[in-house]
């Protein structure tokens, strides 16, 4: 029973991350993605009441807090350009400090939304598998350009 309602709820959530993403690499980040979820699921062991309001806001996060990282990192690049002046470095900077303030404000703003869907010790639970599964696919970027 649990692994059809786990089923059920995983299908929107995949078909979310699809949309958002486009091309090939969409393919990648929607496995990526899916791992995510599977570990999240399995560490937090979500209550059928729970799941669907829990992945509704965490999807909700994740997608804000996707795009923050994608602006973080392409005003980075463009601070770090060689045709870059002084002037567009410190102003990249500074707009990377703001990004990251937002980054801060965006966590602060969902940490009380999701605690209004599971509880205390699942999201604790849930801070240490992100940073968990984040630390995973480093490790497997590394190996992969490694090799």
């Amino acid at each position: 029973m649990k692994k059809i309602i786990f089923i059920a709820l995983l299908m929107p959530i995949l078909s979310m991350a699809q949309v958002r993403q486009g091309g090939g690499s969409g393919q990648r980040f929607q496995k990526i993605q899916s791992a995510k979820i599977g570990l999240i699921t399995e560490r937090l062991n979500l209550t059928p009441e729970q799941a669907p309001q829990f992945w509704a806001v965490y999807n909700e996060y994740d997608g804000k807090k996707i795009d923050l990282k994608k602006a973080i990192r392409r005003t980075m690049e463009e601070g770090t350009s060689l045709a870059a002046t002084d002037e567009k470095i410190t102003s990249a900077q500074k707009q990377v400090v703001a990004l990251r303030r937002k980054e801060l404000d965006l966590e602060e703003e969902y940490m009380s939304k999701i605690l209004k869907t599971i509880t205390p010790r699942q999201y604790s639970e849930l801070k240490r598998t992100e940073a968990h599964f984040n630390k995973i696919l480093l490790e497997k970027l590394n190996e992969k350009e490694e090799n």
